[in-house]
């Protein structure tokens, strides 16, 4: 059984978009293992998204995803990581395909609704980083 990390990003919460997204996840028979809403602190935003702190929007990611609460997920299943970025869209959510996440309900480049890990490893770092 494969774990992945999902969490719905300040625009998801203050949109009321938490039950939607997350009937899309159990309609494709994925386990909700566990799940918190919390609000990042600027550090553990500054850990998650290290790997993009080069890029110019940076500052402006730190100060979005603090800005709110968010809704930390743990979801288990079968290639459970495949399917969930497979469910998400592109990153902007411009060229997201309807019928994804972003694709269906976004309308924003990094202010994207939802984050996923990419990767089993990945997964499991994150899950240790919010669920510690």
């Amino acid at each position: 059984m494969e774990r992945t990390l999902v969490f719905l990003k300040p625009d998801a919460v203050k949109r009321k978009l938490i039950g939607e997204i997350l009937t899309r996840f159990e309609k494709r028979d994925l386990k909700i293992a566990d799940m918190k809403m919390m609000t990042m602190t600027e550090e553990l935003a500054k850990e998650h998204y290290g790997h993009v702190s080069h890029e110019s929007i940076y500052g402006d990611m730190i100060e979005f995803i603090t800005s709110g609460p968010i809704v930390a997920i743990i979801i288990e299943g079968e290639n459970v990581i495949k399917i969930v970025r497979s469910m998400l869209g592109n990153r902007k959510t411009y060229d997201s395909p309807p019928g994804t996440i972003r694709g269906d309900l976004g309308s924003h480049d990094f202010e994207n609704l939802i984050h996923a890990s990419d990767s089993v490893r990945n997964a499991e770092v994150e899950i240790e980083r919010f669920f510690n």
